[in-house]
């Protein structure tokens, strides 16, 4: 349409040429689904009334030009830092309750298409303490929020990488683990059936395919219950698998797909792997209080980017003992260009046992901020003989609280945590103007052994696959 038409009262002629040309954009699937003239004029007007009366447009969504939380998991992405979802100020009680009732649920990088994938982690579900935990609306607030952040935030990203419009998303849900007493529960069933019913009328045509893998016999019942709630539309693009993944991999590239479904994908970097589950146990459920007074506060900021943290490690049984004052300055690798030979660790004629430590770590503004930990043996005095335990990652703690996870030699040493301020060319959120770049970065963490963060907070061990 042209810049001068009154979208407000276009002429018959020029709201027929602006319904030719969204035609000309859509697939001709889409626009053979939307002939119903009077389906689709339904759907159009129930979903701007909704959008209008639910503020969603409101919504704290996290994008790059924000410091909204994330709503899951996310791994793989620029347009936010790998994440988990911790207790910051942004993240309500009652999304902590769902994250620990469901069984875990991350987007994990992109198809061979370009498209986001989004796993969960279903058969993990705690079933029975969904109805407990929420609400069906508050279900369906969360659920909204994880529709608009890929909306808003992985589509554009996964376009301008395509260099074309991706509007779909790939789901796979992974029963591995599911009962029959789950898969019966009415008053969950029901919470689901509101669920996509809503989700098919306020977010059509958002999925290009949904796997369901590792489903058992049991599902079949189920499955006829649900699929009488679908579209038909809907139900010829879910694919129920067992416990064969070769489909997977042919939508998937093995180095996108977990290796839990047959990928090669580890995401070692997070705790929880590529898709932390709290009722799976594979990773640390922190309450707020572990956030809320960590151990050491410092300043960084544009002039003063860097700061190390520097700690003793023993063998098992004595574990990192923080210095009385954490070194402050530049004591890493950080900044030394990748192909330099101090970025190789020295290989070890027979595998070292390790031992895990915990770093939790925030800041109360910026754009993002760059780890690094190396490891240096008792009496080293230089970095030609350190380990890199973890090489540079950005993290972006502005948004909530970070938590890493890192194995040391279980050997007497040093353990160096390096941290800056992100550099303009990494990550997507904006470069601060000039007066915001002169104020400083306030930055809190703790470094813990995980015998010291699982006693703190009375957390059950750790299972790691």
């Amino acid at each position: 349409m042209s810049a001068t038409v009154d979208v407000d009262n276009p002429t018959p002629s020029q709201r027929a040429a602006a319904i030719e040309q969204l035609r000309d954009k859509l697939s001709d699937e889409v626009n053979s689904y939307c002939s119903d003239l009077e389906k689709a004029a339904v759907m159009i007007n129930a979903w701007y009334e909704w959008r209008k009366q639910a503020n969603v447009d409101d919504l704290a969504v996290a994008q790059p030009d924000n410091e909204n939380p994330v709503p899951c998991a996310v791994r793989g992405y620029s347009a936010v830092a790998d994440a988990n979802v911790t207790a910051g100020i942004g993240v309500d009680d009652a999304q902590l309750r769902l994250t620990r009732t469901l069984g875990g649920g991350c987007w994990h990088k992109r198809d061979r298409d370009g498209r986001p994938v989004y796993i969960e982690r279903a058969g993990r579900h705690i079933i029975k303490d969904i109805p407990k935990t929420s609400s069906t609306s508050g279900l369906i607030e969360f659920h909204v929020l994880l529709q608009e952040f890929l909306t808003r935030t992985l589509l554009p990203e996964c376009s301008q990488l395509a260099e074309e419009t991706v509007w779909q998303q790939v789901v796979v849900i992974d029963l591995a683990g599911v009962s029959l007493v789950a898969l019966s529960h009415i008053p969950a069933l029901n919470m689901l059936r509101e669920m996509l019913a809503r989700d098919q009328m306020l977010y059509p045509e958002r999925m290009y395919r949904t796997y369901v893998v590792n489903a058992p016999p049991v599902f079949i019942t189920a499955w006829k219950m649900i699929r009488s709630w679908l579209d038909p539309r809907v139900i010829s693009k879910i694919q129920i698998l067992g416990k064969d993944h070769a489909e997977l991999l042919d939508q998937i590239p093995a180095h996108n797909l977990p290796s839990f479904l047959g990928g090669s994908c580890k995401c070692s970097h997070m705790p929880g792997g590529c898709v932390p589950s709290v009722p799976l146990g594979n990773y640390p459920d922190l309450p707020r209080s572990a956030y809320a007074h960590l151990r050491h506060q410092v300043q960084i900021s544009y002039t003063e980017p860097r700061h190390s943290f520097v700690c003793e490690t023993m063998p098992v049984g004595n574990g990192p003992t923080p210095m009385s004052s954490p070194l402050m300055g530049y004591a890493g690798w950080l900044g030394i260009k990748r192909d330099s030979p101090r970025n190789s660790a020295p290989t070890s004629p027979t595998p070292m046992r390790t031992q895990h430590v915990f770093v939790r770590f925030s800041t109360d503004r910026g754009r993002g901020v760059v780890v690094e930990v190396l490891w240096q043996p008792l009496g080293s005095d230089s970095l030609d003989d350190g380990t890199l335990v973890y090489p540079e990652a950005l993290f972006e703690p502005q948004r909530a609280p970070v938590l890493l996870e890192l194995e040391a030699p279980n050997r007497a040493g040093q353990l160096v945590v390096n941290w800056r301020v992100a550099n303009f060319d990494e990550g997507q959120a904006p470069f601060p103007r000039p007066e915001e770049a002169q104020i400083p970065i306030q930055l809190e963490y703790s470094v813990d052994t995980e015998d010291e963060l699982l006693t703190a907070f009375s957390l059950p061990p750790i299972k790691r696959s």
